[in-house]
């Protein structure tokens, strides 16, 4: 409207080729298409139900955190549940006074043992006559607190063999799954470890007893990127990071991403593909790529003026829980701009349990073992440089292979569990055309944790 009070058509910029023009517009077309079904989908669930356990992992589900405090008043409930993570972190080196330095960027693998809140969560689930949901996850720690999920429900069983449902929030990514250990493997940082805003759809079609596939399929908003940590504490000072698609933030260039994911289940077993495409803006994209690799500007085919970029990754999954077993692997891999990764996990545990006891009713026994890596990382940029380099400042770009070993124990029934991990790192960080060996690192972790859920 201008300064008379007269509408007057929005201008949008033209491009100067075809090709632009039908991207330019496509983009308009599918922002549109989302702001409208996401304004559209919340309207029609304030008249159906959002019943719970319809999408992505969640820790605080009714499944893996049953509700222990309930309020009612007339046809609202509202269940408050909880959970507190004490833990005593220890990176592999020598530590203590005269040891570390103020950075550890010197001095890396020479890091004191140290007792960390890991976290401390609160998680609200409300719900009006079991059939409209909100959900919330709120994380304190000792210098934050944020919100780490919020997000509306809906699962509407149609006939005896097809349900569907809708998911509208901030939650994380409908690939993500349950890891079993407090530190995430490579690629579940990498990739879905992080909520973003996204309009959700699920579908699920029982072909037999116990055989069902499922669908999910989401529009979201294209995540950060951001170097993240690899070990279970964020604590550490200059930790070796990875870089991930991180918590979602608005930022100039946010552009849409769309992800999907189909899962057969049958007695047990079940097999997922996967993916998600989109766009990385110069902004929280491009830029971050350039400053975390001390050599990507160099790669023959950086253009320094690229303000966007494809991005996109994809993989399966494939596992089993059963009789107390549970067997799970996965592969992903990536392209963002110029980089390409690939990354694998296979894990396998098995759970000892006494339903009936109220000391030491269970113990979990979990291994994983995975395998990140850069393609082409070692490929010569010029006669002495190659993309991957052993400084420890070019850290983010190594070649990792990891295994894990976890025990958990419920000390006190469901409520208080005891956690030990050891991680072992081995970092293939040389040249062969250089002639450059792999450098180790002390870099190995050990985690000693106590949870308690209320």
């Amino acid at each position: 409207m201008n300064d008379k009070g007269a509408y007057r058509p929005v201008v949008w910029p033209v491009p100067p080729d075809a090709i632009q023009i039908t991207q330019h517009f496509l983009k308009k077309i599918i922002l549109s298409w989302g702001v409208i079904h996401l304004f559209g989908t919340m309207i029609f669930l304030c008249f159906f139900g959002f019943p719970q356990n319809t999408f992505a992992f969640d820790e605080f589900d009714s499944v893996h955190a049953p509700a222990r405090f309930s309020i009612e008043a007339s046809d609202l409930t509202l269940d408050i549940k909880g959970r507190m993570r004490l833990g005593l972190h220890d990176l592999e080196g020598e530590g203590g006074p005269g040891h570390d330095s103020p950075t550890d960027t010197a001095t890396i693998g020479t890091r004191s043992p140290f007792v960390d809140l890991d976290s401390f969560d609160l998680s609200f689930r409300g719900h009006w006559k079991e059939m409209l949901w909100l959900n919330a996850n709120v994380s304190f720690m000792t210098d934050e607190t944020y919100l780490s999920a919020i997000y509306f429900e809906y699962k509407q069983e149609m006939t005896s063999w097809f349900s569907h449902g809708v998911e509208v929030g901030y939650q994380t990514p409908v690939v993500a799954t349950d890891r079993r250990t407090v530190r995430y493997p490579f690629i579940a940082t990498n990739y879905w470890r992080y909520p973003e805003y996204h309009l959700a759809y699920a579908a699920k079609f029982s072909l037999a007893t116990e055989t069902a596939l499922s669908f999910y399929g989401s529009l979201g908003i294209m995540r950060p990127l951001k170097a993240e940590p690899i070990h279970s504490s964020s604590e550490y000072r200059g930790t070796f990071s990875t870089v991930s698609y991180s918590s979602a933030k608005a930022f100039s260039g946010n552009a849409p991403t769309g992800t999907a994911l189909l899962r057969l289940n049958t007695y047990g077993a079940n097999v997922e593909i996967f993916g998600s495409i989109g766009k990385i803006s110069m902004k929280e994209g491009i830029q971050t790529l350039v400053s975390d690799f001390p050599y990507y500007r160099y790669l023959p085919s950086f253009d320094a003026s690229t303000q966007d970029a494809l991005s996109y990754w994809y993989g399966g999954r494939i596992g089993y829980n059963g009789l107390g077993l549970h067997v799970m692997g996965e592969v992903i891999a990536s392209h963002e701009h110029l980089l390409d990764r690939v990354g694998m996990y296979v894990q396998a545990g098995y759970t000892l349990s006494r339903d009936e006891a109220f000391w030491f009713n269970s113990i979990e026994f979990v291994t994983r073992y995975e395998r990140t890596w850069l393609r082409n990382s070692t490929d010569l940029i010029d006669d002495s440089h190659a993309f991957r380099s052993p400084e420890t400042t070019n850290a983010v770009s190594w070649d990792y292979q990891v295994l894990t070993l976890a025990l958990r124990s419920n000390i006190v029934s469901d409520f208080v569990s005891l956690r030990i991990e050891y991680t072992f790192f081995w970092e293939e960080n040389g040249i062969p055309a250089l002639e450059i060996n792999d450098s180790a690192v002390k870099n190995n972790e050990l985690l000693l944790q106590i949870e308690a859920r209320y």
